[in-house]
């Protein structure tokens, strides 16, 4: 009895070890590939302390997201590559890591690849967001610059933000903190005479200002708030999503973990009792990723710290798969 028991558990553990193998060895080094693919990139970056009661550690995010993806089978039919993290090693401060993140992507973008943006704070959406509206503006005005011309739909430039999160990061500072992200990109796009389009979906008035509700409505946002994003509501939100999409060419996609509930999703930068359920957000991501637009996709917040038994790094993986599946 006992032997038939360490069979079966050397087994086991040999299989896990096989499959776990298999898996790494379906996530490719990135190395400039011609053959267009899902690239992962990750940046450790933390500016959340001290802002809406934050946890420290969002920068361990994108490490444990790596850990959890090499260990599941791709699911799209794209290759999928890791370009590696930016820490403190590549750069002294958040100015210079946010530098090698926007070449890093508009290298990426411009080879036609999908970027996917593992995070760290939400901060890493400011480089997205940047990455892809100058690569877009560049391939509409030369667009027949070998390797520009891969990007869908080049010679269009109106890029739309869609932001999956309880807050609507656009908090007004003067340089990049927790809660500004948005806000950063939209001093941006004044500073540059460009469309600032931005959809938020699962915002909570109980997280967001009255102040921060009324310079969204400056800003020409639009917003579907958490109680609004349940499956009774489907058409509207459905309907909400189409309209937006209808008005711009390219899509900047941007999921903060912290749209889920804590029950839900435990190790994100807040805590919270009430939130979007995977159901919807699923179903939203879907009709968003299937209409061809979407560029670039970021997972923001992952505080593995506070991750009891790794349930929201899992729910990570699984909305990156989701996604990637619908490209």
């Amino acid at each position: 009895m006992v032997q038939h028991l360490k069979r079966w558990f050397q087994f086991s553990f040999e299989s896990e070890r096989a499959s776990y193998q298999k898996a790494s060895s379906l996530i490719l080094p990135y190395a400039d590939q011609r053959e267009r693919g899902a690239v992962l990139l990750g940046m450790a970056s933390d500016l959340s302390i001290g802002f809406n009661h934050g946890y420290r550690g969002a920068k361990e995010g994108p490490h444990s997201i790596h850990r959890i993806l090499k260990a599941m089978r791709p699911s799209c039919s794209l290759p999928l590559y890791d370009a590696g993290i930016i820490d403190e090693s590549d750069a002294a401060t958040f100015e210079d890591m946010q530098a090698r993140q926007y070449e890093r992507l508009r290298a990426v973008l411009q080879l036609g690849h999908f970027p996917v943006m593992l995070g760290g704070g939400h901060e890493i959406a400011i480089g997205s967001y940047k990455a892809l509206s100058d690569t877009v503006h560049q391939a509409a005005n030369d667009w027949e610059e070998d390797g520009i011309a891969q990007i869908p739909n080049a010679c269009a430039s109106r890029v739309g933000i869609i932001n999956f999160d309880a807050c609507f990061e656009l908090r007004p500072t003067l340089a990049a903190r927790a809660g500004s992200a948005f806000h950063t990109v939209a001093s941006y796009c004044r500073e540059l005479h460009r469309e600032f389009n931005y959809l938020g979906l699962g915002i909570c008035d109980h997280v967001n200002s009255q102040a921060a509700f009324s310079y969204a409505k400056s800003l020409g946002a639009e917003w579907l708030l958490d109680r609004q994003m349940t499956m009774r509501n489907r058409k509207k939100i459905q309907a909400t999503i189409q309209a937006f999409l209808n008005r711009v060419d390219h899509v900047h996609l941007s999921i903060d973990l912290s749209v889920f509930s804590s029950a839900v999703a435990e190790g994100v930068n807040m805590s919270r009792v009430y939130g979007v359920s995977l159901s919807v957000v699923e179903m939203a991501l879907k009709q968003i990723l299937t209409s061809g637009k979407v560029r670039i996709l970021d997972i923001a917040e992952l505080s593995p710290e506070f991750d009891y038994e790794n349930q929201t790094v899992k729910l990570a993986a699984k909305l990156i798969q989701h996604s990637l599946k619908h490209l």
